[in-house]
């Protein structure tokens, strides 16, 4: 027995002995990839490595103080500062008290910090290397441009305003870029301090004045005390357009409306509107018909007076088109007349009449040929624009009505450009992109019949069917639980019956709508909330597929769930740009890839727009092939301040969505990230745009805060904080399949 107890004895101490020696070996650390020399050892507590706090503070920029009497250590790294109480687990982390598992120790009169959450405090990472016995602490090496080499003093890399010239359309310009990281560095921009500046990334941003008419120099200045290094840009606010001479008398080349060729039938009405020489009376002719007085404006839109814009608006008779087809096509001219000289300008859209009603029968094309052309467009006609291009060529701004579903035909009443145009309702016109349809030249005009409408259910959806003779025009407004859909041109037979609904259908119902002959207006309203909606055409009847919130498992609410990840941009397409050569592109690519890892440990699947950096084209992004799999759609992006953004106070989160179902979504998203993220709420904003336009399931964009905003960009561009905006969005996935 006591040679057992002997021999465990020995075991005990050579355990010890060999735990001592372990313990006594030297522990490295090394910091952005130096080693750094200590006079005190890292050591080893309970399992928890500590550091000796002074050098490791200094060495990542940071200024440091010992308050003796009270026994605190601080740091400060501009306006970020640290206080460690010795013996206490309460510290200070920029303003905020923050509890510690291990306690700050004073050692041989030597502050002790634990590495990693003392390290973490500073937006560094460490790493512990058990074979070599090393603390590895490292700063994230992405917030650092490469020094230019004309640079000898502090690191400086100016964003924004770029090295070219720009022009910049409003008094206040924001200035953004970045220094080194970890540094005392101070920067200034025409002499004055700038108001924000991370010293943690180097990043800053500051608002300048700027004068309009003339170049202006923006001097950018980062200084170390020592040396200072200076980038300067040039940027020129131009003078408005402001009323053109009155000698010599002339006639503006390009502001000029139409801008480009239109076919009109009788009924229509042509703005003819050009810019020149104040004080001028004008004229209009079309062709060779008679000269129209023009009225003077003191700008677009505002009263009669000597500003140089000349308006009028020409009406289409009934003897203005041919018997039958297309009149040729005539130039239409402006003349200004003025103390007995004159001057003329042809427009650059010439006019043609139609006798043909309608002009032309039109089916959209299949949803690959579609694009960019497939956006329904309603023209604003209470209002023009002279400075700017606009569809057709008409001068009247339009919004986007809805997305064309293929097969669906149309009635053109002319041609606008490259648009063709449509007469839904009586006050209103459409545009139709060529490319969007094709011409069916066998059909002189279309005249549907609506026979028949049947609606059943499953678990998943709602299936409702519109049978008629032939296809017709049709506009979807979507509710969070219903469908109004408005029947263009059709003739309801005599005995259509409507259908007894099914359980979850609360209303199903077909009304004339008021004041519109030959439209009726389908309800569809569910008691619950659609997810959903899928319009085609099947032969000659119009079916939606609407899709009912499918049950999520309440402790695994993501598994087998399949989510569409869309990093925004990439290749060619930079997006934002942030500070250093780092760009939108990047960020978000590195935030949906972690998303992605997070929604698969979850048990979703996952659809991925694209893994690396290549272009994907933006309609190829919600594209058809996974449409009927997916169970929600995210584009993923970081926001960039328009010009003349207030950009210091503008920051945080923002969402959009499309259509009225996804708005909860939207909501929930917008919520969830800025809570986990401790950032602003913006807003969310409804937006008709290309990756939000499918009907067909759950979609939203998300806004990760802004590039240029170091608040923002410290989370956006920061590894850890990619994976906290990639957690925070998954939350808000969560919590959207859970409160459907």
């Amino acid at each position: 027995m006591k040679k057992i107890v002997l021999a465990i004895l020995i075991i005990f101490i050579a355990g010890v002995l060999a735990y001592m020696i372990y313990q006594a070996r030297v522990i490295d650390l090394v910091i952005n990839e130096e080693q750094i020399e200590l006079e005190n050892p890292v050591i080893i507590e309970d399992e928890v490595i500590f550091v000796p706090a002074k050098p490791i503070f200094e060495t990542l920029g940071v200024y440091t103080r010992w308050d003796p009497g009270n026994e605190v250590f601080s740091g400060s790294l501009g306006e970020f500062e640290v206080y460690l109480p010795a013996g206490s687990r309460e510290v200070t982390i920029d303003g905020e008290k923050v509890t510690w598992e291990a306690p700050v120790k004073l050692i041989d009169d030597t502050v002790y910090a634990p590495v990693e959450p003392a390290a973490e405090a500073l937006g560094a990472f460490v790493e512990w290397d058990e074979e070599t016995r090393t603390v590895i602490i490292s700063t994230p090496e992405e917030f650092d441009p490469d020094v230019e080499e004309e640079q000898e003093g502090p690191l400086l890399h100016v964003s924004y305003p770029p090295s070219y010239q720009v022009s910049y359309y409003d008094n206040s310009l924001f200035v953004f870029g970045t220094t080194r990281s970890y540094s005392q560095v101070d920067v200034t921009v025409n002499g004055e301090p700038v108001e924000m500046l991370d010293r943690k990334t180097g990043n800053f941003l500051t608002m300048v004045d700027i004068p309009r008419g003339e170049e202006f120099t923006v001097r950018v200045e980062a200084t170390d005390g020592v040396d200072t290094t200076t980038v300067e840009r040039t940027v020129i606010y131009p003078e408005g357009l402001g009323i053109m001479p009155e000698e010599p008398l002339e006639i503006h080349s390009s502001h000029l409306i139409p801008e480009a060729d239109q076919i009109l039938n009788p009924g229509e009405t042509l703005r003819i509107v050009a810019r020149g020489s104040p004080g001028a009376t004008a004229y209009y002719q079309v062709g060779e018909g008679n000269y129209v007085q023009m009225t003077e404006l003191e700008y677009p839109n505002g009263p009669p007076g000597r500003g140089g814009i000349y308006t009028a608006v020409y009406t289409v008779s009934a003897n203005d088109p041919p018997a039958e087809g297309v009149s040729d096509t005539m130039p239409v001219t402006v003349i200004l007349d003025k103390g007995g000289e004159q001057v003329s300008r042809e427009l650059p859209g010439k006019v043609a009449f139609t006798a043909d009603t309608p002009y032309k029968v039109l089916e959209v094309r299949e949803e690959a040929e579609l694009n960019f052309s497939g956006w329904f467009r309603v023209i604003r006609d209470d209002s023009y624009q002279l400075y700017s291009d606009t569809q057709g060529g008409t001068g009247h701004p339009n919004d986007i009505a809805s997305y064309l579903t293929a097969g669906t035909r149309f009635e053109a009443v002319g041609a606008s450009g490259n648009y063709y145009r449509v007469k839904l309702e009586e006050e209103e016109t459409y545009l139709l992109h060529k490319d969007a349809v094709r011409e069916l030249e066998d059909k002189e005009y279309l005249d549907p019949s609506l026979s028949g409408i049947e609606v059943s259910e499953t678990g998943e959806k709602v299936t409702l069917r519109l049978n008629a003779d032939e296809r017709f025009p049709f506009l979807v407004e979507s509710g969070t639980d219903q469908l109004k859909i408005s029947l263009y041109g059709v003739d309801r037979v005599k005995d259509l019956e409507i259908p007894e609904p099914p359980g979850s259908v609360r209303e199903l119902s077909l009304e004339p709508m008021a004041g519109e002959p030959g439209v009726f207006v389908l309800t569809i309203q569910l008691d619950q909330r659609l997810t959903g909606f899928t319009p085609a055409w099947e032969g000659t009847s119009l079916t939606f597929e609407i899709d009912k919130p499918t049950p999520a498992d309440r402790e695994n609410p993501l598994q087998g769930k399949t989510i569409v990840i869309d990093p925004g941009h990439g290749g060619e397409d930079y997006g934002a740009p942030g500070p250093g050569h780092l760009y939108e592109k990047d960020v978000v690519l590195d935030m949906s890839l972690y998303l992605e890892e997070l929604l698969l440990e979850e048990g979703a699947e996952v659809i991925m727009t694209r893994t690396e950096d290549v272009d994907v084209d933006l309609y190829d992004r919600p594209k058809a092939e996974f449409i009927d799999q997916t169970d929600l759609f995210i584009s993923v992006h970081a926001n960039a301040h328009a010009h003349g953004a207030d950009a210091l106070n503008t920051h945080g989160i923002m969402t959009l969505y499309n259509y009225d179902h996804n708005e909860k979504l939207a909501g929930i998203m917008l919520d969830t990230v800025t809570e986990e993220m401790d950032l602003p709420v913006l807003s969310t904003w409804r937006r008709n745009i290309a990756v939000t336009r499918y009907t067909q399931f759950p979609c939203v964009l998300v806004e990760a805060g802004y590039m240029m905003h170091p608040e923002d960009n410290w989370h956006i561009l920061h590894p850890r904080g990619q994976q906290q905006f990639a957690r925070a969005m998954m939350e808000g996935i969560k919590e959207y399949f859970l409160a459907r």
